[in-house]
């Protein structure tokens, strides 16, 4: 009997490890430790700092994991706690990988309804409103692989569930949101910083503008009957403009760009050649019909363009960091292309309303003064007594609020040198005509019908970048070739 119970002990000794081996496999996966693995497995950059930007992770182990991670928007915590020992329930361990591991472009393509509908689970009323985009755009691209008939968001996830789902998300990624180890939106910084590095280029390309003034809240009859409008309208109700370009660049100072602008205004057809040259702060500008070159300094101007749109004014190529801050959260890979014996990744990201107003509001409040010192470098405006630079600062605030711009953009990268070779760009906007609106109320007076003017544009053109380090040529202007101004330009 002695021997049987210690066969027994020794039997429940020499299992003891297996069973605490099996405990903590099964055991719950802390925030910190999901953290670290998730920022591990992805390979990023670890901000290596010794103070968190959470009064509660203080354990040098994972500080700087939490903070590469709260930096690069994969989680932000609870203001400023983190909880890093608070456990990872299921739907927030899916938004983390996400941030970690998607596209935010197609995350924002699922949300209100959209993500309801997707969401068939029996318990799906137990997943938080702000969970479920997350969690239907990662079912969808196969981030997070189908649960079954339940999705059980509120239950910690384990260790061994939590490598499951990182090593999924990470195997999806790099199959479908990469190109050559790089997420859209680091491809986008890589060919913006080979753009600013190009000694010259050749830029072409055509840009197709149409547009309508859309009369609303009066019929046509009452239109007839009120030609005051019309008249204040002019032949302008619907106008096509094609502008075709070709230039060369040699930055940081000098483009030369040839322009020929064809429009229909009504019924009536106009074309237009100009060839401009810039050349540090001075431009030149010839029009078609003579062989004068007009001449002016611009570098007071230059000055004021810079810090509105935070670049040089001659780097037309490349995003400035407030476009490419934009860019990057909508940058998103659609599937690649073969042209003339060259292959292209395409690199694709549409704006709506709201964002672009967000977007735009942001920055003018940031450069309105720079706005309002540019036109005040027009000469017209400085010898305008009723010019008031605080009144034109609101009219404008007034019409970027109410403006509508709706943009999409498509990057064709070369797969070997890594440049964008062609571009391709659509925007629709509209904008109210507040001002025609305020001359015709003081033109028609109590007889002024209950209407609205808005002005839509479509624009949309394609352009190819090519000759990157190849010599340009420039013209070679002499002093002789500048017209005096004070003289009647000849026209054709």
């Amino acid at each position: 009997m002695k021997k049987l119970c210690l066969l027994l002990m020794l039997i429940i000794i020499l299992s003891a490890p297996a069973v605490s081996l099996a405990q903590e496999q099964d055991a719950n996966i802390t925030r910190a430790e999901f953290i670290k693995e998730i920022v591990t497995q992805a390979e990023m950059d670890v901000i290596e700092v010794t103070e968190s930007s959470f009064n509660d992770v203080t354990d040098p182990e994972f500080i700087s994991y939490i903070e590469t991670a709260y930096k690069k928007g994969i989680t932000s915590g609870y203001g400023t706690y983190f909880d890093p020992e608070g456990n990872v329930t299921k739907e927030q361990a899916v938004i983390m990988l996400v941030n970690a591991f998607g596209e935010r472009a197609g995350l924002k393509e699922t949300a209100g309804e959209a993500a309801d509908q997707a969401l068939t689970f029996s318990d799906s009323q137990d997943i938080n409103s702000w969970a479920k985009p997350y969690i239907a755009y990662a079912l969808s691209t196969g981030l997070v692989a189908e649960a079954g008939d339940t999705f059980n968001p509120q239950t910690p996830i384990t260790a061994e569930e939590a490598k499951s789902l990182i090593s999924t998300a990470k195997s999806v990624h790099q199959q479908l949101f990469t190109r050559d180890g790089m997420a859209a939106s680091d491809m986008l910084v890589l060919v913006n910083e080979n753009s600013a590095n190009a000694n010259t280029y050749k830029q072409k390309g055509t840009m197709l503008t149409q547009m309508e003034i859309l009369i609303e809240g009066v019929t046509p009859e009452q239109l007839e009957e009120t030609p005051e409008i019309t008249a204040l309208l002019g032949e302008g109700m619907n106008i096509t403009m094609q502008i075709d370009m070709d230039m060369s660049v040699q930055p940081p100072d000098k483009v030369y760009m040839k322009q020929m602008v064809k429009s229909d205004i009504g019924i009536e057809e106009a074309v237009q050649e100009t060839e401009i040259l810039m050349d540090g702060s001075l431009m030149y500008t010839k029009m078609a019909g003579t062989d004068k070159w007009v001449m002016q300094d611009l570098g007071s101007i230059m000055n004021q363009i810079q810090s509105i749109s935070d670049r040089e004014p001659y780097q037309m190529s490349q995003l400035s960091e407030d476009e490419l801050k934009l860019f990057k959260e909508f940058a998103r890979y659609e599937d690649d292309v073969e042209t003339d014996g060259r292959e292209y990744y395409v690199i694709s990201f549409d704006i709506d309303k709201d964002t672009y107003q967000e977007y735009y509001m942001e920055i003018m409040e940031k450069v309105m003064d720079s706005v309002v010192a540019l036109q005040m470098e027009n000469p017209q405006l400085q010898q305008d007594p009723t010019f008031d630079p605080e009144q034109y600062k609101q009219m404008m605030i007034h019409l970027i609020t109410n403006m509508e711009v709706e943009l999409s953009y498509k990057y064709y990268i070369n797969k070997e040198t890594k440049f964008y070779e062609k571009m391709w760009l659509s925007q629709d906007m509209t904008m109210p005509m507040q001002q025609f609106m305020t001359e015709a109320m003081t033109m028609l007076g109590e007889d002024a019908p209950d209407f609205s003017v808005k002005v839509l544009t479509h624009s949309e053109g394609e352009f190819e970048l090519y000759d990157l380090d190849v010599d340009v040529d420039f013209p070679e202007i002499d002093d002789e070739d500048i017209m005096d101004i004070n003289q009647p330009i000849p026209v054709e």
